[in-house]
């Protein structure tokens, strides 16, 4: 039986909120051009640096090597200077990297500048979550969450198509060029709106006038006990193999599998993220709406999170495709379900901390996701290497079950004891 409405109307957002939470979808967008601009072209530079599927996913495992810990580290030190300045640094820092992958002659250097993108892209995608919070009403955060998702999907979606035809007619080398630069335009704009004290993103700052004032709490660190942290850590660890066949392999298999040329990969590589947009944009919006009305935030998340992650099964129909059209009308439909989902836990697990340990949080969530990454992509290319994409399609579309299962245990009972001891969920320590 549904909750009654407890309230239907929602707080009224000026125009810096707006603008802040543009800026940082915006970030989110180049960060993922810049991440994605070597899957876009990957079968160019596997052709001139001969490497094979195994070796590509090795490459991608040194950027995942050196996120997990540039972006662990990353968020505690965002927490510490705050999100302005924090992530003013780190796109400066990840754009030089991106320019520099324009510079790499050998399998090596390509590498080495993977793992100097991590070093900037860290920190930087550790930040907005804690800026969505600091700048938003808490009724809002489902729905900025899923903004900062888009951002990033829409990222992933604008590299394959500015990246493809830029490669094809100049050559990788200025592709990447191109990319880098596009952050010449978010600089400047990040500088004028987020520095000052109205904006709410200095370290230090309490919440003001852009959002719900956030309850002060003594305890300064992550609660490693935590039912919500390791429902969180276990559910990434699980779901995001999926992503990693997206994110790094999917130019390879149409190329192999349906013999998509370099050329026509722009035709296919942005879909996926556009209906990875559309879910997140929909999932976030339906709960956010929901709390409005009056709904648990964790009944609403819950429900999303099953009827999304069960959704995300019709990614094994590909496997029978007869083209590329048909795989990836079901890779499509997938991704919309996840993402609603994966969206609905990463709200639940920004809100299960103290405002001044979100970018902390957010930085361990990304490097759970980075661990997975780092497992995935040898696992992935090796299969495919030797099995073809087939048992590849199986294996990540089964594991997020096993992640959706871990959440929900774990959480049930985080809920269940934070009905008797408080948000922590956890009996206090003893004297």
């Amino acid at each position: 039986m549904l909750p009654p409405p407890r309230s239907s109307t929602a707080p009224r957002l000026s125009a810096l909120q707006v603008t802040l939470v543009g800026l940082l979808v915006f970030a989110s967008l180049l960060n993922y051009v810049d991440r994605q601009a070597t899957a876009a072209v990957s079968p160019t530079l596997k052709e001139e640096f001969h490497l094979t599927d195994e070796a590509w996913g090795w490459m991608n495992t040194a950027f995942s090597a050196a996120y997990t810990v540039t972006t662990s580290l990353g968020g505690l030190w965002i927490d510490r200077v705050g999100v302005g300045r924090g992530l003013l640094i780190s796109v400066i820092v990840w754009s030089f990297a991106a320019a520099g992958h324009a510079l790499a002659t050998s399998f090596a250097g390509l590498c080495g500048w993977r793992m100097m993108l991590a070093v900037g892209e860290g920190p930087g995608a550790a930040s907005p979550l804690k800026g969505v919070r600091r700048v938003l009403p808490r009724e809002y955060w489902d729905f900025g969450t899923a903004l900062i998702g888009a951002g990033a999907a829409g990222g992933a979606m604008v590299a394959p198509i500015l990246v493809s035809p830029l490669a094809e007619r100049f050559g990788w080398r200025a592709a990447f060029l191109v990319t880098a630069a596009v952050s010449l335009i978010w600089i400047p704009l990040w500088v004028a709106f987020a520095l000052g004290s109205r904006a709410n993103l200095q370290a230090g700052e309490q919440a003001g006038e852009q959002a719900v004032p956030q309850p002060q709490r003594p305890r300064t660190r992550l609660d490693w006990r935590s039912n919500a942290l390791w429902a969180t850590a276990l559910c990434i660890l699980f779901t995001v193999p999926p992503t990693v066949f997206t994110n790094n392999f999917l130019a390879l298999y149409l190329s192999r599998t349906y013999q998509v040329t370099q050329g026509e990969m722009g035709r296919w590589l942005w879909q996926p993220f556009l209906w990875l947009d559309v879910g997140q944009l929909l999932g976030g919006a339906v709960i956010s709406f929901w709390i409005i009305r009056g709904w648990r935030p964790f009944v609403a998340r819950r429900l999303i999170i099953v009827i999304g992650f069960l959704g995300s099964l019709v990614l094994g129909l590909a496997v029978r495709a007869a083209d590329e059209a048909g795989a990836m009308f079901w890779l499509n439909a997938s991704r919309f379900f996840f993402q609603a989902a994966y969206i609905a836990m990463v709200t639940y697990a920004i809100q299960a901390v103290p405002d001044d340990q979100t970018a902390y949080l957010n930085g361990l969530m990304n490097g759970v996701f980075s661990i997975c990454n780092m497992v995935m992509n040898p696992v992935i290319g090796r299969l495919a290497d030797q099995h073809g994409y087939s048992p590849v399609l199986v294996v990540v579309t089964v594991l997020p079950m096993v992640g959706m299962a871990c959440w929900l245990v774990l959480t049930a009972r985080h809920e269940r004891l934070a009905s008797h001891y408080g948000p922590e969920g956890r009996p206090p320590d003893p004297e």
